[in-house]
């Protein structure tokens, strides 16, 4: 069933699944919160936070009151409408921006300049271009899924290729280890590499925070 201001369906299944991933990509601890889940971030600028897709109402108000800090975010995947940007109304937008997306993996060769390091279920996958890692990402395994993270390329190396090979090399190696599902959020500039890659897109993604003193918020702009 469709939660209140989710106007695209995404499965709370669905979410569950890529916030397992995403806290084995960075060793961090996640437990049922309400309708969503509590991650414990931990770090400098996000001490934890809450994810959820297609929240009610009455749920949406709730985790609007426990975000009572900057550090203290909210992840919600699905569009909110008018009812629904005024239940958060008091927080700050992080992202507004971004997308859930999704893939199927296959097995295929890993492109020769990706240099990966696997420990345990989790990759880390670098490009070197004159003795600098110009681009770099990671995955993590979780069930038959695969959630990848922190893909990115060093600014002067952008236009060449470079993040799209170390995402075929990550897709070949989680694929090599069991994996049969993709999942990532993408913000916009991540979302025509991904999209020429395959991927599709699930669902729009409203990232929050506590607002700080004296600050206004601007949500869904």
């Amino acid at each position: 069933m469709s939660g209140y201001g989710a106007v695209m369906v995404v499965s709370r299944e669905l979410v569950d699944r890529w916030v397992a991933g995403w806290c084995e990509s960075r060793g961090m601890l996640a437990r049922r919160d309400g309708d969503g889940r509590l991650v414990e971030v931990a770090a400098e600028t996000r001490s934890r936070e809450y994810v959820i897709a297609e929240p009610s109402l009455p749920e949406l108000h709730r985790l609007a009151a426990a975000v009572t800090a900057p550090d203290v975010w909210l992840t919600i995947v699905g569009e909110l409408d008018e009812r629904g940007r005024d239940a958060v109304a008091g927080l700050d937008a992080v992202t507004c921006d971004e997308q859930m997306m999704t893939t199927r993996l296959r097995r295929s060769a890993r492109p020769a300049q990706v240099r990966i390091e696997a420990s345990g279920r989790v990759a880390h996958a670098r490009i070197e271009v004159e003795g600098e890692v110009a681009a770099r990402g990671q995955a993590a395994l979780s069930g038959g899924d695969a959630v990848f993270d922190r893909i990115e390329t060093t600014p002067r190396f952008r236009r060449r290729g470079l993040g799209g090979l170390v995402m075929t090399g990550l897709s070949a190696w989680a694929a090599e280890n069991g994996a049969t599902i993709g999942l990532l959020m993408a913000s916009v500039g991540g979302r025509a590499l991904y999209t020429s890659l395959g991927w599709t897109e699930v669902a729009p993604i409203v990232t929050l925070r506590g607002r700080a003193a004296g600050a206004t918020a601007d949500v869904g702009a």
